[in-house]
């Protein structure tokens, strides 16, 4: 078996088991049973949505450990020792859970003072201040470090970077190991298929995609549950969400692989010769999973990035964006929805169990 097919056998897995556990939980109405089911004192609060997360943490860690430690060594991707590893991931789960306890808590306090609509008001905001501060949340979770040249370091080779910030004001990142393994040609090529995804609104349309499925989601999850009063309807609007993140992980990546194609497009248009651009997508697809070629099922549900095959077959038919691509709107979509409390954002094979990709989860 390749180290990309055991990733996506990781993932399936993780993604299996947060979605079957979180399906038999509402089957069985256990939050509303076992949690608290009316207003409590904040500090009863807290610990009752602390212990969930350290559970939902402990639930993930064993993915987390083969995706991050076991897999990268048993195929020779990483040399990293088991005592350098566990610190950098634990600093990582800290922080995730508490920020979904943080979040979880204002959501809380925001439906008991303005109702379902403050509610939602307060996930809309909680999305752009994910957005808004991405560079800083990659830097504390995944301890990235992003320098004046737009470059971003302290990833590992799978890192990608990305593209940060409200539409109009964006800023691109790329890793810094990339001058090193990449040629000046190559480099510019990458920044030209950047700004193709800024300047074709490919970005803009990825990210109001991951904005709107989500905020459909919480809409929904709010109410099948009934409302946001207690702890133990916070729980269950999180499970719903999480249903709700695992349909986005099966249906978002057809646009997002259109804005993949959309880029490669513009590049192509804007001046990159036809031999750098290929050289640049093999090479860039041999630092991440190293998979050049898949089968059309697996890829149309599970990979937001089509293969290298794909990309240059569609290069090679058409030269022209078919403008309905929503550049990587659908890994987006898994890190805002941190904001509803979703258990999918990592667990799915790009990123379970590296913390340096949780917030700048791998793209193109």
């Amino acid at each position: 078996m390749s180290y990309a097919r055991a990733r996506l056998w990781l993932g399936i897995t993780g993604v299996g088991t947060l979605v079957t556990l979180s399906a038999l939980l509402l089957l069985f109405q256990l939050p509303q049973r076992f949690l608290l089911a009316q207003p409590a004192a904040l500090s009863v609060e807290l610990r009752e949505l602390f212990f969930v997360l350290v559970a939902y943490a402990a639930i993930s860690a064993p993915f987390d450990f083969f995706g991050g430690f076991v897999l990268p060594g048993e195929f020779g991707r990483s040399r990293e020792s088991f005592s350098a590893f566990f610190p950098r991931w634990l600093r990582g789960v800290v922080l995730h859970c508490g920020l979904l306890l943080g979040f979880g808590l204002l959501l809380l306090s925001a439906a008991r003072v303005g109702g379902t609509l403050l509610a939602l008001g307060v996930f809309c905001g909680l999305q752009i201040a994910l957005l808004i501060l991405q560079p800083l949340l990659a830097a504390l979770l995944g301890g990235l470090r992003s320098h004046e040249k737009s470059l971003v370091s302290g990833g590992g080779h799978y890192l990608t970077g990305a593209i940060t910030g409200l539409p109009g004001r964006e800023r691109v990142l790329i890793p810094s190991h990339w001058q090193e393994t990449l040629t000046p040609e190559q480099l510019h090529v990458v920044l030209l298929r950047k700004r193709g995804a800024i300047e074709s609104g490919a970005r803009t349309r990825g990210l109001l995609l991951a904005f709107g499925w989500n905020l459909a989601g919480f809409c929904l999850a709010l109410a099948l549950t009934g409302g946001l009063a207690s702890v133990g309807q916070l729980v269950t609007v999180s499970l719903w969400f999480t249903l709700w993140s695992f349909l986005g992980v099966l249906l978002l990546p057809a646009p997002s692989q259109n804005g993949v194609f959309e880029a490669d497009a513009y590049a192509f248009k804007n001046g990159a010769s036809r031999e750098v651009l290929e050289s640049v997508i093999r090479q860039l697809d041999a630092l991440q999973d190293d998979e050049p070629a898949r089968s059309e099922r697996v890829e149309r549900i599970f990979h937001p990035l089509p293969s290298v095959e794909r990309r240059l077959q569609r290069l090679g038919v058409s030269h022209s964006g078919s403008g309905s691509g929503a550049w990587h709107g659908a890994r987006m979509a898994l890190y805002f929805s941190w904001a509803g409390l979703s258990l999918l954002s990592r667990a799915v094979h790009c990123n379970a169990g590296r913390p340096d990709v949780w917030v700048f989860l791998p793209s193109d």
